[in-house]
Formats: C-alpha cells, structure tokens, sequence
C-alpha cells in the first residue's frame, strides 16, 4: 500500500524587475500596507508573481535619484482587472524608518524589484520575539 509523503519542496523563484506606479502606503496597527499598480502587460512576470504570493519576499525601490533601502514585506495578494494589476505588501513596523525614508517616492512611477526570502513571517516575527 502507497502512503502519500508531503511535498517538501521549495518552489524556486527569481528575481523580478518592473515598472509600476507606487500607488499608495498605508498604516495599520502592526504594519504598513504598500500598494504598487502594474499598468503595463507584465504577463511574463505573472506566474512568478503568483508563486510569490503569500511568502516573505525584499523590495528595493528605485526611482529617479537611485535606489532606497532595501525592505523586508510579505506579498499578501495580487489582484488583477481589464486595467491594472495591484501588488500588496505588508511591512512589519521594525522597519518604519526604511518605509518612511520611501514616502517621497509614493504616487510616482518607480522601478521595482521583488526579490524572495527564506523565511516566512512567522520566522521573522519568532526572530523578533527572541
């Protein structure tokens, strides 16, 4: 008789690079929400996009004058219609000086690379904790 073994597999992905308008950030009790709005057809980056979805991932911002600071956020969803795809991010509020130091840069077209982490946010939040 064959006895089903979970999957223990790590999905690989890669990093991506894309253009979008960094729509909004918001606070919330424990976090910063940062909303990011694809308006071009980034289809090649979807199924990596998707396997990202709900892991731990670093976003390193660029903008006109260079780069900010790299910042550790969950992708929580990705939500697509006929005209945009919006990206949602949850920042844990350890890095609030790293997400202020963005503000500048919210409302305005930016290039943005996602980049996935090792730990999950239960990890980060033990890490914390300890």
């Amino acid at each position: 008789m064959k006895t089903a073994t979970p999957n223990t597999e790590t999905v690989q992905t890669k990093d991506i690079q894309i253009s979008v308008l960094f729509k909004k950030m918001q606070k919330d009790d424990k976090k910063e929400v940062l909303m990011f709005h694809i308006l071009t057809d980034e289809t090649k980056h979807a199924a990596d996009l998707l396997k990202l979805t709900g892991k731990m991932t670093i976003l390193t911002i660029s903008d006109d004058e260079g780069p900010y600071e790299p910042i550790q956020a969950e992708f929580v969803n990705l939500q697509r219609d006929n005209k945009k795809t919006v990206l949602k991010f949850n920042v844990a509020t350890e890095d609030v000086d790293r997400v202020n130091a963005i503000y500048p840069a919210a409302g305005t077209n930016i290039s943005l690379l996602i980049q996935p982490q090792q730990m999950s946010m239960e990890d980060i939040e033990d890490e914390h904790e300890a």
